[in-house]
């Protein structure tokens, strides 16, 4: 019975909810789980050039893996047959690979699992399983979206998101700093969770968000740096999670825009470990510098960050 009267909660504006028709669940990580466990293929392709995170649900459900190759346009250079019931798993890099995707859908059909963590505003592909990321597009606690026609076999709980809002509230009230612990201790808390449905409050927040104003942000402040910095144009769905900026000297570049309070995250430490310090992957995880482009920002925020890295 819904209550009536008493304190009021959190007040926050109602949109229709961009993913409604997906599978609603507490993060990607256990949107690639629930596809694993419900699909029990043998083995998984996966690329060199990913987040330890996506690999763990493969690990944890004991799945056989083999890591693959791209290159500088993010396109898989290894030759890959898939035979039996095995899977290939792709990521739309910067959400700017979506027209890549559907040739890999041509290619692998329902045996190619789609990875749009960084591709938000992507439409998924009929027929492919694809999962999506709340966290890396909004300031939400969890929160992940899955397409797929697979139905479970087991139970999965009701998520709860309200010991998770700390580094959202911080960032507010104090700085990004003093709320940066909470974030990674949020983010650790992911890896003793299970499966579980998206929790009501992140399903409520994911309504309060105008979806067409955030797209326009982030293609609008693309295009900025884009025009100073060079790189890729924008097709017309794209909507990009961040700006992939190749730098000469990442380390150098990534060191002073921090120092200037413009804070570009590492994508990934692990690839190193996997790949060798040679490899083409780990060249790319430490030079090219994904530059905050979001909903937050505008024009005078992306001109700041082309005169810190121009000079």
């Amino acid at each position: 019975m819904k209550p009536i009267g008493g304190y009021f909660e959190l007040e926050l504006p109602t949109h229709q909810e961009y993913h409604s028709n997906a599978i609603a669940l507490n993060s990607g990580r256990f949107c690639l789980e629930y596809i694993l466990r419900c699909r029990k293929y043998s083995k998984i392709y996966v690329p060199y050039y990913t987040c330890d995170s996506a690999v763990e649900p493969i690990i944890k459900m004991g799945i056989s893996y083999e890591f693959y190759r791209i290159n500088k346009e993010y396109h898989i250079i290894d030759d890959i047959t898939l035979s039996g019931n095995e899977a290939l798993m792709y990521t739309n890099y910067w959400g700017l690979q979506s027209e890549y995707c559907t040739q890999l859908a041509k290619k692998y059909g329902n045996h190619l699992i789609l990875d749009y963590t960084q591709a938000f505003f992507a439409k998924p592909i009929n027929g492919i399983d694809t999962f999506y990321s709340c966290r890396k597009f909004f300031g939400v606690p969890d929160g992940g979206y899955l397409y797929s026609d697979i139905q479970v076999d087991f139970e999965i709980e009701q998520d709860f998101s309200y010991s998770r809002m700390d580094s959202l509230v911080k960032r507010i009230d104090l700085s990004p700093e003093q709320g940066y612990n909470d974030f990674h201790r949020c983010s650790e808390e992911f890896h003793h969770l299970p499966i579980r449905n998206m929790s009501k409050f992140t399903k409520r927040m994911m309504t309060a968000i105008d979806y067409e104003e955030v797209a326009k942000k982030r293609r609008r402040n693309y295009e900025i740096l884009r025009k100073s910095l060079g790189g890729k144009e924008l097709l017309d769905d794209d909507v990009p999670m961040v700006f992939p900026y190749l730098a000469n000297d990442g380390q150098s570049l990534r060191k002073n825009l921090i120092q200037n309070k413009i804070f570009v995250a590492k994508y990934w430490p692990n690839i190193e470990e996997w790949a060798g310090k040679d490899a083409l992957e780990t060249w790319m995880a430490n030079n090219i510098l994904p530059l905050p482009i979001d909903q937050r920002y505008g024009v005078e925020d992306m001109q700041r960050i082309i005169n810190t890295i121009l000079g």
